[in-house]
């Protein structure tokens, strides 16, 4: 019995792992992409119409007259303050996420368009330097990283001008392949490895189904759905409090999302707004389990997360003889949805967040280049009355909160064919 009761309390420890990714948006990142669309507060479900599509709403393939080609590069970066341990609130060092978009698209002929993409979909973690000990203190590391990799081809239905309904009508779809890394590490670097975790996992039931409607040249509607999707990742072998442990696995949800956008043109000037349901209850409570010294061991992860909304808003005033230089500004809402009863010191503060964004671009008849930059923050206090039980792997009581940077640009081209 004390065996057991030993290998649980260890392995309790490698949950640990889990606790870098209590976000307010989940695992997803509300600050991408691209930098066109970015810098509109995100908003582009209605009115994307490049290879991006992938991302934001797959009917917006309909927009691409011949062959396509879009590349972003988004910087994210930041701190968060938090309490990874009992007794401080510390500082995380800076968060330098380097994040890309890549996507091509074909008009097959005037009904179908074809697509592929390829994206970082979801992401979180931090790292923190603090002393350990009293006497001769040393230096530890705490630290964790998760990305969701996305590859989805994809094709769109275009429906002819006025042929089912007044206007233009698109339908679109996409597979979703997602790759999962995920890293924690606790301890000294090169020296005493109190935990040292590395785990990978594929999804291959991934789908995204959207739907484009423009019933006047002034206004265009879209609403975009993605199913839930769960990812094993698996370790053949990790350091568990100084020990060797192996077969490690560890499931992480990406969870169903619907959202619904508005883009209306007056003029010069672009109006868009989108709203995002995420259902984030589908993280409840997952096992980690694996072995160590030589027995099974399991533990669950507490997530407990409840569904998020997103609110995005967007302008956008075209300026020159052509209006051909975009000028656009956002605004983004993003709900809490990590419970604050099992805080983490690895990602958004269980707070709500705000995102103000701006940007430009040029725009020619073939080709265009846009720049943009956000600024997203939240915090909250979390006293010890209000944490949960059951939860041995969670942070503690403390002040967090979360600042962060965005800065994006992208280029694209469509030539007709």
């Amino acid at each position: 019995m004390r065996r057991a009761s030993i290998l649980r309390a260890a392995f309790a420890l490698l949950s640990l792992a889990w606790a870098g990714n209590a976000n307010a948006a989940g695992f997803d990142t509300p600050i991408l992409y691209t930098a066109r669309h970015q810098a509109m507060g995100g908003t582009a479900i209605a009115s994307v119409d490049d290879a991006s599509a992938g991302f934001h709403n797959p009917a917006g393939l309909q927009g691409v007259r011949g062959l396509g080609l879009i590349g972003d590069f988004s910087l994210i970066l930041g701190k968060i303050e938090a309490s990874p341990t009992p007794s401080d609130n510390l500082e995380s060092e800076a968060v330098v996420a380097p994040f890309f978009l890549l996507g091509a698209a074909y008009r097959l002929e005037d009904w179908v368009t074809l697509g592929l993409a390829g994206f970082p979909v979801a992401s979180g973690g931090a790292e923190y330097r603090y002393p350990v000990g009293r006497v001769n203190p040393v230096t530890w590391v705490d630290s964790t990283n998760i990305v969701f990799f996305e590859v989805t081809p994809m094709l769109s239905l275009n429906v002819p001008r006025d042929r089912w309904l007044p206007g233009k009508l698109a339908f679109g779809a996409g597979y979703r392949v997602n790759y999962v890394t995920f890293s924690r590490e606790r301890g000294q670097p090169d020296e005493l490895q109190y935990l040292d975790l590395n785990m990978q996992g594929a999804s291959f039931t991934g789908f995204r189904l959207g739907l484009q409607y423009q019933p006047i040249d002034e206004l265009k509607l879209g609403v975009v759905f993605r199913n839930k999707v769960v990812v094993t990742t698996r370790a053949d072998s990790a350091k568990v409090l100084t020990a060797d442990a192996s077969d490690a696995e560890l499931d992480f949800t990406l969870p169903a999302k619907l959202g619904f956008g508005v883009r209306t043109e007056l003029g010069r000037l672009g109006l868009a707004t989108d709203v995002e349901y995420a259902f984030q209850s589908q993280n409840q409570r997952r096992p980690l389990s694996g072995t160590l010294m030589g027995s099974d061991a399991e533990v669950p992860n507490v997530f407990d997360w409840h569904d998020g909304v997103t609110l995005r808003l967007g302008a956008e005033y075209r300026v020159g003889p052509e209006q051909s230089v975009p000028l656009r500004v956002g605004y983004i809402f993003d709900s809490r949805v990590a419970n604050p009863a099992y805080p983490s010191a690895f990602g958004t503060p269980p707070a709500s967040t705000r995102t103000f964004t701006a940007g430009a671009g040029f725009v020619q008849e073939t080709w265009q280049v846009n720049l943009a930059a956000s600024r997203r923050f939240g915090s909250t206090q979390i006293p010890s009355s209000e944490l949960g039980e059951g939860c041995s792997f969670c942070s503690y009581a403390g002040d967090y909160s979360l600042q962060m940077t965005g800065l994006y640009v992208d280029a694209s081209v469509d030539l007709p064919m």
